[in-house]
């Protein structure tokens, strides 16, 4: 869950939202129906950016931070140093990880050294209204002005072995829509898509989770993959198709996302 301190909330109302934001996430227990908790602070270059990061660093109970608008690795490693620096002058430390927003050209194209930046940074999202409107482009059907910084910001998460999330879809009446694109972009490696509305995620639930097909296939592999490799065989076949290593660890990738044990390392 996503909790929004900077565009969604005007001006006038950024010292309530965030205190508002902080008595949330420290009285609701949501790790009781296992959901971690994310804000999307201000930015470093606004005069909120230092009251936001303070007052999230020291709540105990939430998990990440999003920054927007990251264009540079060397905006990241500030942002790390003020959080190192919080964590000092309360004498604690944080579990806090970061979400970058990548937003801009300049970002897209820094994308790597930005996912490489520091090992508190878990994932990279693309921002794609402020992404469009910085590169001057027009808004098309299938969003195409989109796949560049979406391979971009895909190809330097692998690279880091982080996630990469995708924009919002900004219609939230248009659920065919949504489904269509979030599983382009599902197809594509992304891990997930930002929601703007709580309708939104059914869908991106249904469409990121594995299905049960692929949960299924997934545990067969597995499964004999476990046994060839206990009778010290190598490559096999399952339905006429071979199986080598990278299958085995798209397989392996499929349990995790369903959060499903993996019979391939039980009993190990």
């Amino acid at each position: 869950m996503i909790f929004d301190l900077e565009d969604a909330i005007a001006v006038e109302e950024k010292d309530a939202a965030r205190e508002l934001t902080r008595n949330m996430i420290s009285f609701l227990d949501y790790y009781r129906f296992n959901i971690e908790t994310m804000v999307r602070i201000n930015a470093f270059d606004t005069p909120f950016y230092q009251k936001d990061l303070e007052v999230m660093v020291t709540n105990e109970k939430l998990d990440a931070i999003r920054l927007p608008k990251v264009e540079s690795k060397l905006e990241v490693l500030r942002v790390i140093q003020d959080i190192e620096s919080i964590e000092a002058k309360y004498n604690k430390s944080s579990k806090i990880v970061i979400f970058c927003a990548i937003e801009s050209a300049k970002g897209v194209l820094n994308a790597l050294e930005i996912a490489l930046s520091s090992s508190r940074v878990v994932g990279i999202a693309l921002g794609g209204v402020d992404y469009m409107l910085n590169l001057q482009a027009t808004k098309t059907i299938n969003r195409h002005e989109l796949f560049f910084a979406r391979q971009m910001i895909l190809h330097a998460a692998r690279a880091a072995d982080i996630d990469a999330i995708d924009c919002i879809y900004d219609n939230v009446s248009d659920l065919e829509g949504l489904e269509k694109e979030a599983i382009l972009v599902k197809e594509m490696g992304f891990n997930g898509k930002s929601a703007i509305h709580p309708n939104q995620l059914p869908i991106l639930n249904r469409v990121f989770r594995p299905s049960d097909q692929e949960i299924q296939e997934a545990l067969k592999i597995l499964t004999l993959y476990k046994k060839n490799r206990l009778q010290n065989q190598g490559v096999f076949a399952i339905d006429g198709k071979m199986i080598d290593k990278p299958v085995i660890k798209y397989s392996e990738n499929i349990l995790q996302k369903a959060n499903i044990s993996n019979p391939n390392i039980e009993d190990e």
